[in-house]
């Protein structure tokens, strides 16, 4: 199976450049997602150059727009192969339509090609506020081995099908993790809080990568 990483399959006119963001809209997520780049559960493919993995947590930003959808901060595309990130690699997720498979973001930098499946997930369940996604190869495939939850393997990321797929992937569960199996080394983890969905992408990488 090839690399189906980085590309952005939903509607970019939505995007609006603006400055960078401020510390305390992503100082909370970027302490563990350096834990995680640390571990190569987030970072870049060598041979391809292209970046894997995405973090974001909700974040009320109806100031900037109002809608019903839940809005988050999310890490912005192809950023995985950078050990540190600042404001200038976040974007705000202002509105979506998942049908429709349009986004309205603004920030520095476009959202994740991945914006689309966090925005599913949280829209599954309220109770939920984080979403990490990752690559590891082990992790992937043990995870398929054990038959965990999983996407199904002719669903791509980022696609209107896969946030369908991960909406019944997860049922009505707040927290926990599934595999991508369309998506190479790609699994999600969920929870109500950062610490929580940390705990649980480091209980994977424990299990596959002892």
């Amino acid at each position: 199976m090839v690399i189906d990483d980085g590309v952005i399959k939903y509607d970019l006119s939505g995007y609006i450049h603006s400055g960078n963001l401020q510390s305390n809209e992503y100082s909370a997520l970027e302490k563990y997602r350096e834990i995680l780049f640390a571990l190569n559960l987030i970072g870049e493919y060598p041979e391809e150059q292209v970046g894997f993995g995405n973090m974001s947590v909700k974040i009320d930003y109806s100031s900037f727009h109002q809608t019903s959808n839940p809005q988050f901060v999310i890490t912005g595309t192809q950023t995985g192969k950078y050990a540190h990130l600042t404001g200038e690699h976040y974007t705000r997720v202002l509105d979506y339509d998942i049908k429709a498979m349009t986004l309205k973001a603004m920030g520095p930098v476009k959202a994740s090609s991945e914006a689309i499946t966090h925005g599913a997930i949280y829209l599954s369940n309220h109770k939920i506020n984080t979403v990490f996604h990752i690559h590891n190869e082990n992790i992937w495939n043990g995870m398929i081995e054990k038959n965990f939850p999983a996407t199904p393997a002719n669903i791509p990321y980022g696609t209107y099908e896969m946030a369908m797929a991960v909406k019944e992937c997860m049922g009505e569960t707040s927290e926990g993790y599934f595999v991508m199996k369309g998506h190479k080394d790609g699994v999600v983890i969920y929870a109500q809080t950062l610490e929580r969905c940390h705990e649980l992408s480091i209980e994977l990488n424990n299990l596959f990568n002892p």
